[in-house]
């Protein structure tokens, strides 16, 4: 994923799986989820907060379509 910030700077990252979803009126979103396997997740929660939502961002971005992100603690 690479995305463009309003401040002109590049972020980039890779996905660990997005998937989309339509629902029964036809409209679509996507989903984004980014594993986790830290013990001890607290310490970075907010960073990894940003980063998928950074992820979500970008395929919002590319898709044209709604996106939220998630993370999974595995």
């Amino acid at each position: 994923m690479l995305l463009r910030l309003e401040d002109g700077a590049l972020a980039e990252g890779v996905l660990d799986l997005a998937f989309r979803e339509v629902d029964a009126r036809g409209a679509s979103s996507w989903t984004v989820v980014d594993f986790k396997t830290d013990r001890e997740l607290e310490s970075s929660r907010a960073r990894y907060t940003a980063q998928v939502a950074l992820y979500a961002q970008a395929v919002q971005a590319s898709t044209g379509e709604t996106a939220q992100g998630v993370l999974l603690v595995v």
